[in-house]
């Protein structure tokens, strides 16, 4: 079924919200709450639109109702919702700590990746992986684009739609984060040496030691990062993320 608009999505919603039949007047003073200003007798083209396709049901004078697949649609938007604002509340970085928690979090999925993706990846998605990595590859592009790839390189939808999350490009920025981390503690070269072993593991075709490069090169940058936290530079990091992640 073709997917709704956002003033049909709004449209559904308000049915939903509505206990008795709903007419076009009401819907367009809630649309305006939401942002959207129009007629109501562009309101009443949508509902004969979404009647047409079996999700709201008019009832006379009264107004409409949702059908019962419209019900459905309502309660998997609102569930989608939830799911954004949770997910917005988690990407948002205001500590260290919150730092710390989203680089584990990466871990645990990057691991799965580049084991799924030494199984997996097919030889031109190995040749870009190492394209990647190779030395002189620094920009944080590059690195970002190395972790983006190996997930897409599982080919596992799960995996894919968690990493996705992960790496949205408004939290691009953290990179350079992780940049000021690498560059102050010293071990920038290390972690860049880092995407060459994992490349070259996922070639190899070897899951459990493309899993294990994985979980090394993000178990030291976990560890820097909570080593320049604790030498009085903790507050560079905080000024940094303030400036890079969305606020409330």
């Amino acid at each position: 079924m073709r997917e709704l608009s956002t003033v049909e999505e709004v449209i559904v919603s308000v049915l939903r919200a509505q206990n008795t039949p709903t007419g076009a007047r009401t819907i367009c003073r809630e649309l305006a709450v939401e942002g959207f200003e129009t007629s109501e007798s562009t309101v009443n083209r949508l509902l004969t639109a979404l009647d047409a396709r079996g999700l709201t049901e008019p009832l006379g004078r009264k107004g409409r109702v949702l059908s019962a697949d419209g019900r459905r649609r309502a309660e998997a938007l609102l569930l989608d919702r939830h799911r954004s604002l949770y997910f917005e509340r988690a990407l948002r970085m205001e500590s260290v700590d919150d730092l710390i928690d989203h680089l584990v979090a990466r871990r645990g999925i990057e691991r799965e990746a580049s084991r799924a993706a030494a199984l997996r990846a097919t030889d031109d998605e190995i040749r870009q992986l190492q394209q990647s990595a190779a030395a002189g590859r620094t920009a944080l592009h590059d690195r970002l684009d190395f972790h983006r790839a190996v997930g897409d390189a599982s080919h596992n939808k799960q995996i894919q739609a968690i990493a996705n999350t992960l790496f949205v490009e408004r939290l691009d920025p953290l990179e350079s984060v992780a940049l000021t981390v690498g560059l102050r503690q010293g071990t920038q070269e290390e972690w860049e040496n880092d995407h060459r072993v994992i490349a070259a593991r996922i070639a190899d075709r070897d899951p459990d030691a493309a899993e294990q490069a994985m979980g090394a090169h993000l178990d030291s940058t976990i560890r820097e990062t909570e080593a320049f936290a604790r030498s009085g530079w903790g507050h560079v990091l905080v000024q940094q993320l303030s400036a890079s992640t969305p606020q409330r």
